[in-house]
This record gives C-alpha cells, sequence and structure tokens, in this order.
C-alpha cells in the first residue's frame, strides 16, 4: 500500500456524524440493551483508547459509546471492501499494515494525539473471542506522544456478532471505561507492562460479566 493511500482518513467531527453516532446510540438502546458505565473515567484531551476486541462490531460500539469521536488504527486491507472500506473512511481511521512495524501509521497516531483527538488501538491486533497475545504498539505511541492509555472492556459484543455470524443477534452490550493508566515509559518493557495493565483490568471486567475465568 503507497504511503499517500495510507495519510490519515479522518474528516472534522460535523453536526451530522453527530447526529448519526446519538442515532445509533438509540438504536443499540433499543436492540441490544446498550448502556455505558465508567464515564467518569473518560479524560479531556488526547489519549490513548485501547479496548478487547471480540467481535467485529468493537469499533462501532466504542464509538457510539464515547462522547467524542475517537481516531481508531484498523488493518489497511478492509479499506478496500465495500460498505466496511466505506464506513471507515466516513468515520475516520489510521489504516496500518498488519504483520509488520508500520512506521506511516504510527506517525499518523502521533499527528492525530498532537492535534487533541484521541487514538483507538486493539492491543490484541484482530478480532479475538479469548484472550490473545498483546501488542504494545499503544504503549509506545502512548509514550511517544506522552498521553495516558485508557482501557474500555466491551462486554457481550461477542454474543451479538461471533466470528462467522451473518447478522446481529439480541444480546446487552456494555461499553465500560476504565481509570487511565499513566503514560508509559520510554522502555520497551515499560510500554509492553503499561498495555498489559490496561489490558489485565478489561480482561477483569469482561470475566466478571461472564462469570467465567479468564
Amino acid at each position: 500500500m503507497e504511503a499517500s493511500s495510507r495519510r490519515p482518513l479522518w474528516i472534522p467531527n460535523t453536526p451530522l456524524l453527530r447526529i448519526a453516532r446519538a442515532c445509533l446510540r438509540a438504536l443499540f438502546r433499543l436492540l441490544f440493551r446498550f448502556r455505558v458505565e465508567g464515564a467518569e473515567h473518560y479524560p479531556a484531551g488526547p489519549a490513548v483508547i485501547v479496548a478487547n476486541h471480540p467481535s467485529a462490531l468493537d469499533p462501532l460500539f466504542i464509538a457510539v459509546a464515547l462522547p467524542e469521536r475517537v481516531v481508531f488504527v484498523a488493518a489497511a486491507e478492509f479499506l478496500g471492501m465495500p460498505l466496511v472500506g466505506w464506513a471507515m473512511r466516513a468515520y475516520g481511521c489510521i489504516p496500518v499494515r498488519r504483520g509488520e512495524v508500520d512506521a506511516a501509521a504510527v506517525r499518523a497516531a502521533l499527528g492525530a494525539l498532537a492535534g487533541g483527538l484521541k487514538v483507538g488501538l486493539f492491543p490484541e491486533g484482530h478480532v479475538s473471542p479469548t484472550p490473545a497475545p498483546i501488542r504494545r504498539g499503544a504503549g509506545l505511541i502512548a509514550a511517544r506522544a506522552g498521553v495516558s492509555l485508557v482501557p474500555v472492556a466491551v462486554i457481550g459484543s461477542g454474543r451479538v456478532f461471533p466470528l462467522g455470524a451473518r447478522l446481529p443477534r439480541p444480546h446487552r452490550v456494555t461499553v465500560r471505561i476504565g481509570p487511565p493508566v499513566p503514560t508509559p515509559p520510554a522502555t520497551r518493557q515499560g510500554q509492553e507492562a503499561a498495555v498489559m495493565r490496561a489490558m489485565a483490568w478489561i480482561r477483569e471486567q469482561d470475566a466478571g460479566a461472564s462469570g467465567t475465568p479468564r
């Protein structure tokens, strides 16, 4: 993928975008008994949002739950998909090449943070109904930008739209925001520890909701 096609794709937070988010939130409340918890933990200013990823719909649930638009780091190959690619461009994203260190994506994320936006990442790297290995990219970006990590647990989405499903199913979905993790240190070990701390909190919420150990 050429560098010119991997430039940041976010657009201004227009009234139309805010109206669309409000309508989706109302629809989710009706269909999925959607609710948001922990809003008091949500910080002002730039930060890196980290979340679990049990369903392909998680970016949508997080986007609707949070009070402002988050620029997600998303796999570049999805931009070529009908409808999905259009939605990613319409909402805004930072394309990343999976399986390698994408310096252009890191620069784009740092640029978004420098502009006062929040950047969202899934440290497991892909849809993971069960816990998967965690990558430190979120910690690296947060350390370079001098911002905190905000853990966000998406609970129930794996039952709404599990892997292989064609249509969503009715089930309660909760998005729970946790206490921010302070800016990671410059060391690789410190960045990994910060992401692990955020993800440990997220997995505790998911395990508590399901009643099963994770």
